[in-house]
């Protein structure tokens, strides 16, 4: 079971709301192991919240193009191959723009002078560790670098490693990129339930119609909503999620308690007993779902 926690944009409270439910699953104390994944690997902070003990740290590569240019002549053979254009011929030398490469090798393959060959680039680094009973890994994306979606699939292959040495299927929350592109793809196309956190603004709703297109339209995903700062704004979110069918599944409400809680780095299911009754209902409406979608599948 992959739960992931997604937002059409940053700020919303969805690391708030991943690390809650997760903190709650372990709580229960199933006999199915508990892992989460910060897959915000650009700004990830679930560590905070959770203060892991890491036990492994591994850095994560790519191959990169290295040109010599003493042979290099100019063909242009692997430019006309770089659909990213990540290579350009110049007068005087072969350029290369690492920031735009995705790492596939083409230009290398097609070099008749054998002038380009690949070398490993970091791109940032997974650790993985331990909070109690529950399997913490976090991925986090050196500077400089353009693109996280290499740190996410590696992340996501070793879950899929844990899964196959695990004796029973683990329940994973995956605390996903905000917004809409590559990286949010990569964090949410193995999951199986959508969490898309939102607030109510107009903001809020103009991405979370994006992510819902995205989730819903184009990956096809199961969704469900959750209302952070409910009675900051207006009822646009929710009239929404009532047009389209979406079910709203969970408000917190806008409150400073709230928010001096989050402040200090403290999880909300701890402090706030009516704030813990709703992620055990998110948790019950989710485990639901599941059930029915079993057995429609029987």
């Amino acid at each position: 079971m992959k739960i992931a926690v997604a937002s059409g944009k940053g700020g919303t409270g969805k690391t708030s709301v991943a690390v809650n439910l997760a903190a709650l699953i372990a709580d229960h104390r199933l006999p199915v192991p508990t892992v989460f994944l910060d897959c915000d690997v650009e700004a990830p902070n679930a560590a905070l919240f959770f203060n892991p003990e890491i036990k492994e740290k591994e850095s994560v590569d790519v191959l990169f193009p290295h040109i010599d240019q003493s042979r290099c002549d100019g063909c242009g053979q692997c430019v006309d191959i770089c659909h990213y254009h990540a290579l350009t011929v110049t007068p005087k030398r072969l350029v290369f723009f690492p920031e735009l490469c995705h790492s596939c090798g083409g230009c290398a393959m097609v070099c008749p002078q054998g002038a380009i060959d690949e070398k490993p680039h970091r791109l940032g680094e997974i650790t993985s560790g331990s909070i109690g009973s529950m399997h913490f890994m976090q991925g986090e994306m050196d500077i400089g670098n353009s693109s996280p979606v290499a740190i996410i699939n590696s992340m996501m292959n070793r879950l899929e490693q844990f899964q196959h040495e695990s004796p029973t299927d683990p329940i994973c929350i995956i605390d996903a990129p905000p917004g809409v592109s590559c990286p949010v793809v990569a964090s949410l196309r193995k999951a199986d339930f959508i969490l898309l956190v939102t607030e109510p603004t107009p903001f809020g709703l103009h991405d979370l119609q994006m992510a819902v297109e995205l989730v819903q339209d184009e990956m096809s995903l199961p969704l469900a909503v959750i209302l952070n700062k409910d009675g900051l704004g207006n009822k646009d979110v929710e009239n929404y999620c009532q047009d389209q069918s979406i079910p709203v599944i969970q408000r917190i409400p806008f409150s400073r308690k709230i928010a001096e809680i989050y402040a200090r780095g403290d999880l909300l299911i701890q402090y706030d007993e009516h704030i813990r009754m709703g992620f055990e209902k998110t948790w019950s409406i989710i485990q639901t779902h599941f059930s029915d979608a079993n057995e429609s599948k029987g």
